[in-house]
Parts: structure tokens; C-alpha cells; sequence
């Protein structure tokens, strides 16, 4: 799986659509969600690494970003990845946070 994007949910059904795995989290960051929210889930096992290229693929997938807030899980975010994400007000869903780059990680 590279991403999957949903779109137009209410936020009290974030935790529905999350991997079990990521239920927890979901719930935390309920008070944070409002209204309506766009998901979107990358590879999402704890040795995962997302990196810009795909986050920027998902993001042209996207769209337009309308006033939804934007939700997305991931097994690990890249530094790259991150600051793209974080400049979209992202809420993140993360099993680890790990201090990677996209550069870094290719030559693992």
C-alpha cells in the first residue's frame, strides 16, 4: 500500500478508519478535530518510513485542500516529510518519531 485518502469524514469517525493499531491515538487527538476531516494513511507498520516523495504524491492526489482538517497515519515520518505535512497543519498518527530523512533512510 502506498496511501489511501479519505475524504469528508466526520471527525468523531477518525477512529473508526485508523488501523487497529492506531485507535488509540485517534482517540487522543479527538478534542483537536473538528468538523469535517480528510484521512490519509501511509504504509503504517512501526519500521515504516514515509518520505516527502510519497507524502508529495498524496497531496497532488489530493487536491485542492478545502477547510477539512488533514489526519494522517504513518509507521515513521521523514524530517522532510514532516515539514511538508506540517505546513498542510497536519494532525499526525505516528507509532514512532524517530529523527530520519529521506536521505538517510535510502542509504539504509
Amino acid at each position: 500500500m502506498k496511501f489511501q485518502i479519505s475524504r469528508n469524514l466526520d471527525a468523531h469517525l477518525i477512529k473508526e478508519r485508523v488501523p487497529t493499531q492506531y485507535k488509540n491515538l485517534a482517540v487522543s487527538c479527538e478534542s483537536e478535530l473538528r468538523g469535517k476531516c480528510t484521512l490519509i494513511t501511509f504504509p503504517h507498520h512501526n519500521r515504516d518510513i514515509v518520505k516527502s516523495g510519497l507524502v508529495g504524491k498524496a497531496l497532488k492526489s489530493l487536491g485542492t485542500l478545502t477547510d477539512h482538517q488533514l489526519v494522517v497515519v504513518g509507521g515513521c515520518f521523514s524530517i522532510e516529510a514532516t515539514n511538508i505535512l506540517n505546513s498542510k497543519k497536519a494532525i499526525f498518527l505516528s507509532l514512532s518519531d524517530q529523527y530520519i530523512t529521506d536521505t538517510y533512510h535510502s542509504n539504509v
